[in-house]
């Protein structure tokens, strides 16, 4: 069980780079590509890069075609980077079929434990305080951990469709929430 007293959703911080690092290299020896550790000489670099592109987008400044302003938190427990969420401000066509406000994902050292269902629940209360009252989330149909981690937190299901991304077809579950008349945890 989770001690919540000592979880929370932070700003992304370098004093939590290298546990994020870390779980770049749990989610890369998982097999999943898009964490890729990167070259060493260029660290500095990446560095000063990654955290200037969350305020880029938190500002909309700079933002690649077809991307919304969005807000990135870290889920840390104590100084442990645990998870990675993040906020669109608004919905565009293509985020209504596959995307959707928020996305998120725990390191894999801390799935099944309850991190995913507390990490929604407090990215839900910080699409409330952005104003976004409906809040859509989506998931591959196959990923039964995100979408039970949807239901767990009263996602109202809206249906299950199917979008072609990076060339193949993928059945994607869409979950709606509504911000302001949930209680979500730590709300005072």
């Amino acid at each position: 069980m989770i001690d919540t007293k000592n979880v929370k959703l932070v700003i992304p911080a370098k004093k939590y780079l290298f546990s994020y690092l870390d779980a770049c290299c749990e989610y890369k020896s998982n097999g999943n590509w898009r964490f890729n550790v990167h070259d060493p000489e260029k660290f500095e670099e990446w560095k000063t890069s990654l955290f200037s592109t969350y305020e880029n987008n938190r500002l909309g400044l700079n933002l690649p075609d077809g991307y919304v302003p969005s807000s990135a938190f870290w889920l840390v427990e104590n100084n442990t980077f645990i998870g990675a969420g993040n906020i669109r401000h608004k919905l565009t066509p293509a985020l209504e079929h596959f995307g959707g406000h928020i996305g998120y994902f725990i390191r894999p050292s801390k799935w099944n434990q309850g991190y995913g269902t507390l990490q929604l629940a407090l990215l839900l209360k910080e699409a409330g305080k952005l104003g976004i009252d409906r809040v859509l989330v989506t998931c591959d149909e196959d990923n039964v951990g995100s979408y039970r981690v949807m239901e767990k937190n009263s996602g109202i299901y809206q249906d299950t469709i199917e979008n072609i991304i990076e060339g193949r077809v993928r059945r994607t579950k869409r979950y709606w929430f509504d911000t302001s008349s949930k209680v979500w945890p730590n709300n005072k």
